[in-house]
């Protein structure tokens, strides 16, 4: 059922999703990408670049040479790949997202066409994870140069992170649907950049005390790093069967949640 304003719908908003609709959204951004692509691939290449130096080479010079039975810069080079895929997809679907809805105009411009919010939303978690990819494949060309893939299965490391990115792009843009003020993202980013230092990005969970270990395994970003890592080292283990079906299931309440938020702004 729906109110008279629109703005409430019963049932879920993924059966509203029109799949032609959210396809001609996504090619309106692949291009507007297409327009600007050098400049906005360069920072994937830079940040990764500077990350395996300082943490791979520099900090991994002051420890041990292995971590968790694995060179500490295979054991980081899965930071790196997570926090830089990860960081697009929030990025997109929160400050890019907020300038095409407020001062773009761009959301009120599709959905005077038969696009309906559903296929917007998705359309724009979809676009986020896209670049995420393109951004997990040079990452992992870089870090492959650097050698820190050391595993055949190593391809496959962007997998779970595409999967960490429409989880953490469905939550982002269902903020990004509830803010009223762009500096309120300042600290939704905090608290992503502080929970970095709980995902085992950066050094094994187990030096953590059992309380912040409890709470680093209910980030979904823990569960993409740690997957990440077992596709980069080729160590696989019975926990990433439930830490996949972990983000799938986080992936579909926030997609959701992020859809029934951006029909809420926009229809209201």
């Amino acid at each position: 059922m729906e109110r008279a304003d629109g703005s409430e719908r019963r049932g879920l908003a993924f059966a509203r999703v029109d799949a032609r609709d959210a396809l001609s959204v996504w090619q309106r951004n692949f291009l507007v990408y297409m327009r600007t692509w050098k400049m906005q691939l360069a920072a994937p290449l830079i940040e990764p670049l500077f990350t395996v130096f300082a943490f791979g080479w520099g900090v991994g010079a002051l420890i041990t040479s292995r971590v968790e039975g694995i060179p500490y810069l295979s054991f980081v080079g899965a930071g790196v790949l997570a926090f830089t895929v990860i960081m697009r997809a929030i990025f997109e679907t929160t400050y890019s997202a907020y300038f095409r809805m407020v001062y773009q105009s761009t959301y009120d411009a599709i959905l005077a066409t038969p696009v309906n919010v559903e296929s917007l939303a998705f359309a724009e978690i979809c676009w986020a994870v896209s670049k995420a990819a393109l951004d997990a494949f040079v990452i992992l060309l870089v870090l492959t140069i650097f050698g820190a893939a050391t595993s055949v299965y190593a391809v496959l490391a962007p997998l779970p992170l595409l999967l960490g990115s429409f989880t953490i792009a469905g939550l982002s843009l269902g903020i990004t649907g509830r803010v009223r003020d762009i500096d309120s993202f300042n600290l939704y980013l905090a608290l992503f950049f502080s929970s970095i230092f709980l995902c085992g990005a950066w050094f094994p969970l187990e030096v953590l005390p059992p309380v912040l270990r409890w709470l680093a395994w209910i980030l979904p970003l823990t569960s993409a790093i740690d997957l990440a890592r077992a596709c980069l080292t080729g160590r696989f283990l019975f926990r990433h069967v439930y830490e996949v079906l972990y983000l799938i299931l986080l992936a579909l309440i926030f997609m959701e949640w992020a859809m029934r938020s951006l029909r809420r702004r926009m229809l209201a």
